[in-house]
């Protein structure tokens, strides 16, 4: 009787002791929401993961000496992207990298800058963003530039910069991971080419720079918008940048006039509506008809080129 009373009374703890720990997961998970800001984290390999929102993606690459970070964001997120990183590491940021000059992954660069990071980049952004125009945000120009090649190894691992001509901007940076075989290529693979005319940007050197892209090992690639894209992904996106480029440059050399050129340039069968300003329009047409070659920021006069 004694030992039937005590099994019962042992079987009574365990059952109190198993509510109790389950109230409190649940309250724990209660009062611990995921924060409303707007970010999504999530793993692309093993110690890499993409943090999606709120301006271009970024990349959180971890390391045994701190963290890599390819950009940044739009203004008043670093508080947001620390607190997401530090769900993964503890580790500090050590690098910020750009793959361009634009707000959507500069906004936050002086947060970074006062708190230890340091910010790399192609040396045309150093440029832009000491001549960008803002009322409410100036963002601070990377502290180490490079013009075609800069290798970054911290704690064990090795980052790749790479520049290789002008296409969305003349600045733009391809961010490779050779490890994983993942790529960081920006606004290079996007829905549609949208070339920053008054950037350096080139619709005509765009093919080519995707082709070097391509001789990189990878199986996947990173885009500034939406989700992370195949090998295959990329090579479609050429493919049919290629077919644009041809069609453009065979309406320039049967003398379209430049106000009919946009008009007449198929792209409904690409899946790709080209919505091209006018400095847009003055900028392919231009570049087209100098018999392919691409244009330097300093050949094109497109006024207000650095007002944002």
């Amino acid at each position: 009787m004694k030992a039937r009373k005590a099994y019962r009374g042992l079987l009574s703890a365990l059952l109190l002791a198993s509510a109790t720990v389950l109230c409190s997961a649940q309250y724990k998970q209660w009062t611990a929401p995921e924060p409303h800001d707007g970010l999504k984290l999530e793993l692309v390999k093993t110690g890499l993961y993409l943090i999606s929102g709120q301006g271009s993606n970024s990349l959180l690459r971890l390391s045994a000496n701190g963290l890599i970070l390819v950009d940044g964001k739009l203004p008043g997120n670093y508080d947001a992207i620390r607190a997401r990183s530090k769900k993964i590491s503890d580790q500090p940021i050590r690098a910020l990298i750009l793959t361009n000059y634009d707000e959507s992954r500069t906004g936050n660069n002086a947060k970074f800058v006062e708190n230890g990071t340091a910010i790399v980049a192609q040396e045309n952004v150093k440029l832009y963003l000491a001549s960008y125009n803002s009322s409410s945000n100036k963002p601070v120009p990377p502290a180490v530039t490079y013009a075609n090649d800069y290798r970054i190894h911290l704690g064990g691992v090795d980052v790749q910069l790479l520049h290789f001509g002008n296409a969305h901007t003349n600045a733009d940076t391809v961010v490779y991971f050779p490890n994983l075989k993942v790529v960081a290529v920006g606004d290079l693979v996007a829905s549609a080419p949208n070339p920053d005319y008054s950037a350096g940007g080139s619709l005509l050197g765009w093919g080519p720079v995707l082709a070097q892209v391509l001789k990189l090992d990878f199986d996947v690639a990173v885009p500034s918008e939406g989700s992370t894209v195949t090998r295959a992904d990329v090579e479609a996106f050429k493919t049919k940048l290629d077919t644009l480029i041809a069609r453009a440059t065979a309406l320039v050399s049967k003398g379209v006039p430049k106000d009919q050129f946009m008009n007449q340039l198929k792209t409904d069968d690409l899946g790709w509506k080209l919505n091209f300003t006018p400095a847009q329009v003055d900028g392919l047409y231009a570049e087209l008809s100098k018999t392919g070659q691409p244009l330097h920021a300093a050949e094109l006069s497109v006024p207000g080129a650095l007002q944002r």
